[in-house]
């Protein structure tokens, strides 16, 4: 199998490594997804794809969509909680409305750090529409409220909130064609202490965050090959 570097506007969301430049994959033995989108090795998400024709250059605006909260797999907390007699694990419609909120909150703020890329609320020639849906959250305890944890419960330690999932892509808003595509994991946390509402919202703040951060970094580096 060949490679090819991945440079210029093609620097995008999670493909910045740590340490490996980000390669295309090419050849008859690349993996090809969706008819356009190339795996692409060394990237800081889990998975990542592109279409290596793509040309993010024509774009100066970006479209939010909701966070997709649908269909989210949910692994329930390990057996050691089991004696706490709690029900499964779930997300209800307030939750769902939390993590939409929490997720675009993330986004506009880190957007806003600069101006280059102004968030609109329609579709355009010039914008990119960047899509993100939860794939799969892992909670490491019951969840906190009155059904799962009743009055005069212990407060419960464990290692960080758990892990959640994530897939985002980026598409031509107008025309729908999916110019890229990351799958990433994160946990909120590895450091052991209380597990509650409160704590878990924070850490599910900071991931959000983080992935934001991302973008914009991204973002910025096409921005600045542009402009040379």
């Amino acid at each position: 199998m060949n490679y090819s570097i991945v440079g210029g506007s093609l620097m995008f969301l999670f493909l910045a490594a740590c340490q490996n430049t980000p390669q295309v994959q090419t050849g008859e033995n690349a993996e090809i997804i969706q008819g356009n989108l190339v795996r692409v090795d060394h990237s800081r998400a889990k998975l990542a794809y592109i279409d290596p024709s793509a040309d993010f250059k024509k774009y100066t605006a970006i479209l939010l969509a909701p966070l997709g909260v649908e269909n989210v797999e949910i692994v329930q907390p390990t057996t050691s909680y089991r004696t706490l007699r709690a029900p499964n694990w779930a997300l209800t419609d307030a939750d769902k409305l939390r993590l939409q909120r929490d997720f675009h909150e993330a986004l506009a703020k880190q957007l806003a750090l600069q101006d280059t890329y102004p968030l609109v609320t329609a579709a355009g020639d010039n914008v990119l529409l960047i899509s993100a849906k939860l794939t799969r959250i892992a909670p490491t305890a019951p969840k906190d409220d009155n059904r799962s944890r009743p009055a005069g419960r212990s407060a419960i330690i464990t290692e960080g909130a758990g892990k959640i999932s994530v897939e985002v892509t980026f598409s031509d808003s107008e025309t729908g064609e999916v110019l890229a595509l990351a799958k990433d994991t994160r946990s909120g946390s590895s450091l052991w202490g209380l597990n509650n509402s409160i704590t878990n919202e924070a850490q599910v703040r900071r991931v959000f965050t983080s992935w934001a951060m991302q973008i914009r970094a991204q973002l910025d580096r096409i921005q600045q090959k542009n402009s040379q």
